[in-house]
Formats: C-alpha cells, sequence, structure tokens
C-alpha cells in the first residue's frame, strides 16, 4: 500500500470520526464532517504530489489549468466507480430509496419552498448511504476506535448537562441539553450504553481497569438518561435490556445461570411497572385530612380558602388548602414585578404557577408563604416553574409528575396545550384524518405543515398554534407525505438491508435498530438534521462501513 493510499485511508477515518464526534455535540460540526466525507469520495486517489508537479513543471497560470483538469478527471472517475460500486450493492439502494421517496414526492406538491428545505435537512440520507457503502470499510480495531471516540463525545455531553443541573440555571430541563435536543441527545446517550455493555463484558481486547471504568459509565449514561427525563430513553433501556438478557439467555447452558437470567429478565419490566404505579399512587393520593380541623385564618387574620373539590392533588397534596387570595396578591406584588393577576414568561397564569409552587415546598397560601420563598424562587416562578421538583429533583418522577399534570388539565379543559404528552394525542388525530383522505399517495413531500395546519383548523383543536407540529411518529409521518404505499416502501427498505447482509444477527446493529425502531413511535426522527445524520450514519457505517467475517458479526473477540 503506498503513502498515497495510506494518506486517504486515514483521512477517510478521521472524517468519519469527526462525525461521530459531532453527532451529539454540535450541528455545524455535522455539516462541515460530511462535507469533507463527500470531499473525499469525489476526489478519491488525489495526489499532492502529481499536483505539486503541475506548478513545479508548468508554472503558476498553466499548473492552475492543469489541476483544474486533474480534479475534473478524477472526479468523472470516480463517479463512474463508486457509483457502479453502489448499484451493484442492492442493500444500499435500498436504503438510499428513503431519500428517493422523498424526491418522488415533489411530483404531487405545492409548497416547493418546504419541500427544498425538507429534502437538505434529510440529505445525509443521501449522501451517507452512498459514500460509506462504496469506500474501503473499516477493520475492526478502527471501528472500535471510532466508537471509542464516539462515546468520549457523548461523554463530555452528559458532563456539559452535568453541570448545568448543577447551576439550576434553567426553566426546562430539556435546556441541560444545549448542543442538540434533548430527545436526539437521549438517542445517542442510549446507544452509548449498549456500546459500553459490549465494551465492558464482550470485547477481550480491553483491561480489566477499562472494563471497570465502562461499567461506571454506563451508570453514569443511565443517570443522565433519567435526569433528561427521557421516556423514550427509558423505555429504548428496558426494551433494549430484556432483548441483551434474552440473548444471554439462548447462549448459557447452565442451568442456574439460565434461572437467574430468566429472573433477572421478569424482574425489570416488573420493576419499572411497579416504580411508575407507586409514583402515580404516591402523586394523586393526598394524606388523610380531617378538615374541621384546620385553620380558618392566616396569622394576620385573614380567612383562609379549603378547596378539595375544584382544585387538584398534585404530587400528593392538595393544592387548594391554605389559600388566601388577598396576602398573595400583596405579597407577591412586594416581590415581583410581574402582577398577581399577569402572566409568567412561558405564558402561565401567575396566581396559579405561584399557588403550584407554594404547595410543592410545602408552604401555606398566604403572605407567609410567599415571604418564605427565596429570590431564586421568586424567579423561578417568573419563569413559569409551578413546581420546585421540576428544577431541584429532575428525573423520571418529575417526568410522571408532568404527565399527570397535563392528563389532569386535559381532562378538566379538554385543552393539550400544557402537556407535550397530551399534545401528541391531537397529533395522531390529525395525522390519522390527513391520512384518510390521502391514503394511498399522501400529501407530497412539501405540503406536510401545509396539511397539519389545514387539519388543526377542520378539527377545532384546542391546541394552541405554537404547539401545532407534525405527527411526532415517524411512522405516521411518512404515511402523511406519501401515504400507504410510500410506508410500506419505507418499512421495507429499513428491515430489507439488514436482511440482505445477515445484519441481525450482530450486536451492534440490533442495538441501534431498537434504538431506531423506539424513537420513531414517539418522535419524527428524521425532522431534524441530528436525526437524519444519527440515522444514516450508522445505519451505513454498521451495514457497509467495516470489515465482516464469521466472528466479527457475533459477540466475542472481533478482530
Amino acid at each position: 500500500m503506498n503513502s498515497g493510499t495510506n494518506i486517504h485511508s486515514m483521512s477517510y477515518f478521521v472524517a468519519l470520526v469527526l462525525l461521530a464526534m459531532s453527532i451529539p455535540l454540535s450541528k455545524y460540526a455535522m455539516s462541515v464532517s460530511e462535507f469533507a466525507l463527500f470531499g473525499l469520495w469525489i476526489w478519491s486517489g488525489f495526489s499532492f504530489q502529481i499536483a505539486f508537479r503541475f506548478f513545479k513543471f508548468s508554472g503558476p497560470i498553466r499548473g492552475f489549468f492543469h489541476f483544474i483538469h486533474y480534479l475534473y478527471s478524477l472526479t468523472v472517475d470516480n463517479l463512474a466507480e463508486k457509483l457502479g460500486l453502489f448499484f451493484r450493492n442492492p442493500a444500499a439502494v435500498v436504503l438510499v430509496s428513503i431519500y428517493l421517496l422523498h424526491i418522488i414526492g415533489l411530483l404531487h406538491t405545492q409548497n416547493f419552498d418546504y419541500a427544498l428545505k425538507d429534502l437538505r435537512v434529510k440529505l445525509p440520507l443521501l449522501i451517507l448511504p452512498v459514500v460509506i457503502s462504496t469506500m474501503n470499510p473499516l477493520p475492526f480495531h478502527r471501528f472500535r476506535l471510532l466508537l471509542m471516540f464516539y462515546l468520549a463525545a457523548i461523554f463530555a455531553g452528559t458532563m456539559v448537562s452535568g453541570g448545568l443541573l448543577i447551576t439550576g440555571n434553567f426553566a426546562d430541563i430539556r435546556e441541560i441539553s444545549p448542543f442538540i435536543s434533548p430527545i436526539r441527545f437521549g438517542l445517542n446517550v442510549s446507544f452509548g450504553i449498549f456500546i459500553l455493555i459490549y465494551f465492558a463484558f464482550h470485547d477481550q481486547r480491553f483491561k480489566l481497569w477499562q472494563r471497570a471504568l465502562f461499567v461506571l459509565l454506563i451508570g453514569w449514561f443511565i443517570t443522565i438518561l433519567f435526569l433528561l427525563e427521557s421516556v423514550t430513553g427509558t423505555l429504548i433501556l428496558v426494551t433494549g435490556s430484556i432483548g441483551y438478557l434474552i440473548w444471554l439467555l439462548l447462549k448459557t447452558r447452565f442451568r442456574l445461570v439460565r434461572m437467574a437470567i430468566i429472573g433477572i429478565t421478569i424482574a425489570i419490566p416488573l420493576l419499572f411497572i411497579f416504580e411508575v404505579w407507586r409514583t402515580v399512587v404516591e402523586a394523586t393520593t393526598p394524606p388523610a385530612t380531617n378538615f374541621s380541623t384546620l385553620d380558618k385564618v392566616t396569622r394576620l387574620g385573614n380567612p383562609y380558602q379549603h378547596d378539595t373539590t375544584r382544585s387538584q392533588v398534585e404530587d400528593g397534596k392538595y393544592v387548594g388548602l391554605y389559600v388566601c387570595p388577598m396576602e398573595l396578591e400583596e405579597a407577591w406584588d412586594q416581590r415581583s414585578n410581574i402582577d398577581y393577576g399577569g402572566v409568567t414568561k412561558e405564558g402561565y397564569s401567575v396566581e396559579a404557577t405561584l399557588i403550584r409552587y407554594l404547595t410543592s415546598k410545602n408552604l401555606r397560601k398566604d403572605a407567609d408563604g410567599v415571604n418564605a420563598l427565596t429570590d431564586w424562587d421568586i424567579k423561578t416562578i417568573e419563569q413559569g416553574i409551578a413546581n420546585i421538583n421540576y428544577i431541584k429533583s429532575p428525573g423520571l418522577r418529575v417526568r410522571i409528575l408532568k404527565m399527570l399534570k397535563g392528563y389532569d388539565v386535559y381532562q378538566k379543559t379538554g385543552n393539550p396545550s400544557g402537556s407535550s404528552s397530551m399534545q401528541r394525542i391531537e397529533y395522531i388525530r390529525a395525522s390519522i384524518g390527513i391520512i384518510g383522505n390521502n391514503l394511498i399517495y399522501g400529501v407530497g413531500t412539501g405540503d406536510l405543515e401545509d396539511a397539519f395546519n389545514t387539519q388543526y383548523e377542520e378539527m377545532n383543536t384546542p391546541l394552541e398554534r405554537q404547539y401545532r407540529y407534525h405527527a411526532h411518529n415517524q411512522f405516521l409521518g411518512i404515511a402523511v407525505a406519501y401515504g400507504l404505499l410510500g410506508l410500506l416502501w419505507f418499512l421495507f427498505a429499513m428491515i430489507y438491508p439488514g436482511i440482505k447482509l445477515r445484519a441481525f444477527h450482530d450486536y451492534f446493529f440490533n442495538s441501534f435498530f431498537l434504538i431506531l425502531i423506539i424513537s420513531m413511535l414517539s418522535d419524527d426522527t428524521f425532522e431534524t438534521q441530528a436525526g437524519a445524520t444519527l440515522f444514516a450514519f450508522f445505519f451505513s457505517l454498521l451495514l457497509f462501513g467495516r470489515k465482516r467475517n464469521t466472528s466479527t458479526w457475533q459477540l466475542g473477540n472481533q478482530e
């Protein structure tokens, strides 16, 4: 192998590493890395020695024209060679057809501005499978090293999230993922956990202390996943753990080990269900209260209101007990520039937010309660945070509390705007309505947003306009845009490459595929650059981008 080939091979590997590291950290770096990969692909075989000779023997002007001609010839030759390789790879062609489906959708679209924007965001679905499937696959030691860099990038992101969490300087837990959306970051963390499981328990190349470090990282990543309040990440973790244990069960011959694995496999979902059930019961069941013994007046002598019929139970407490509106208004207006009768920075009622916040701190809703709040508490309420636990104790329990609150408001008002979980009900309703009217071919690539806006108006939805999003389900989104035919082809394009290349025997591919499918059930994974790049990069890399043989397509020592 000559030095030029070595340089190009190393450059390609470095570009892959940079792209892998940028996925959880930087949208800008994603774009730069993808262009670098495309440049290496289109000018594969470029020689600096040849280029230097043009200028050395022909001078700067003639050398420049020779150089341009050299690049042109190289481009034409590479396109002919690599596109030939691509079209002889049916798995790669079928995978790229996902992007072609979006192009076909232009035939019956009217909003080309939106369509072109959508095609640009999803360009990784075209570029990465074509490039990776026609470049030399990585040997496993380089593939392992790439994953190590990827894990390092995820770890860096989690450290930033941990730092933001410690400062408490956020109004929404999603703000502790500053680089990409918390949903996409959660997917990266989830995949990182399964990579670490492989490194810790199945890759014999690592030393004992390194494996111990991987186990610690698994614990840290799981902690971050819970702190992000990621329902999708939690479901991925539970489902993936069960799948992994079932695989171990099939591979194990020792009876006691099999029995232990069966017990753990049954215990994981049961413990998860029990924890959710326990949280719901605690949050919705207030302590026994003798209402006849409640104080009737405040310390200042003003009457309390004790409302247990209209007001809700939140976090295991009656929100409507010990409320003195007169004192609340006077005390609040003395401490805040936002009027008691006004709204917070997030648009919520100051009165309702203050009462809920005081309840979460076990303070009475009177002047003494307001005066007991710190300046930080006041600023937090002004931001629209109605429960101190949302900031001080983030995690799966808080996520469940938010969902319960959203459901309670939805039940009483019919308006899902205040809860992302309840909003999804409207998204599904709108999606089904659009699909029913465009069953075979869908609405086209560019008319997706217009179709949803029209459907929301026809439904007379109570959703506020700023919350009128798309399907939040990739499968429904595909069906809306491309109809039943498009959905069937999309499912085929997702599954066929793995079957064709027998990738469903591979640990890494199965882990990523599971993460992908679960994410698509609760989100439009392809609708953002981070989501489209995550899918296109790792799907292509795991299918085409690494050398495969009998040993490397199984768990165990891979070399």
